[in-house]
């Protein structure tokens, strides 16, 4: 997440960033609430040390026996303005986190620039695709005749686009799963992860989940701030928040399998 300071001091850096994204997100609101922001601060730590100096005045008055109820009364007054203060502070930092939880960071200069897909560059490619002297059928169509696939159960148990994987069908997936993960563990120095399937919010926030993809996201119902994980990434990404590393433990590979569980 980019910080407030490189936003503020970077302004049309990061709106040409945004429309290279086809983002139609402005700055406005942000730079607004940035303002407010350090004009909150500033208020708060001139009362906070008026409040000091009037403290010490206070402690002096009363050493001398001097009537200090007025002084007093004013300074509960500048405490109460200094909370008051405090709780706008914490609702303009919380949509100001808001607004910089969604705003994408900034691409590299290798980065092609285009409207959709379309404009992309192919960089390299590897073998030839096959061409066939019939018309080759979807895999869907083929599992179905081989009795491996049964999308037609699948959507009476659960719904359209799922499918029960059978006999073969079901062994194949299984062998692709321990295929791809021998291969990390075993070959490429790999950590093989078994994850929780469940991910707080700091967590799916801290991989880019929240705010941006909210809608597509299986919340627990009666559970504070549990989502199903769309992606094993979530778990084993935060398998380090929060955490200072040494370097020489870097890098650190880990590889996991799990369900991904989102909307789309």
């Amino acid at each position: 997440m980019l910080d407030i300071k490189f936003v503020r001091d970077n302004p049309e850096l990061v709106l040409q960033n945004l429309k290279n994204r086809n983002n139609p997100m402005n700055l406005d609101r942000f730079m607004e609430l940035e303002k407010q922001r350090r004009e909150i601060i500033a208020e708060t730590e001139n009362l906070k040390s008026q409040k000091n100096a009037v403290s010490k005045k206070i402690s002096e008055m009363k050493k001398n026996k001097e009537n200090a109820d007025a002084v007093i009364l004013e300074m509960r007054q500048v405490g109460e303005k200094i909370s008051q203060l405090d709780k706008q502070l914490r609702e303009v930092q919380d949509e100001l986190h808001d607004i910089l939880l969604r705003i994408p960071n900034m691409c590299h200069e290798s980065v092609p620039v285009g409207k959709d897909d379309s404009d992309n560059p192919e960089v390299r490619r590897w073998g030839t695709p096959r061409e066939f002297d019939f018309e080759p059928k979807a895999h869907w169509d083929i599992g179905a005749d081989l009795d491996i696939l049964d999308p037609e159960r699948a959507a009476k148990v659960t719904g359209t686009r799922f499918t029960f994987y059978k006999g073969l069908g079901a062994r194949l997936e299984r062998a692709l799963i321990n295929f791809m993960m021998d291969l990390h563990v075993d070959k490429q120095g790999y950590t093989e992860m078994l994850a929780p399937f469940i991910a707080n919010k700091d967590s799916m926030t801290g991989t880019g989940q929240l705010p941006k993809f909210e809608e597509d996201l299986f919340k627990l119902q009666g559970e504070k701030e549990y989502y199903l994980i769309p992606t094993a990434e979530v778990p084993v990404t935060n398998f380090v928040r929060d955490e200072i590393l040494d370097a020489d433990r870097l890098p650190l590979k880990y590889a996991a399998h799990t369900p991904c569980f989102r909307s789309e």
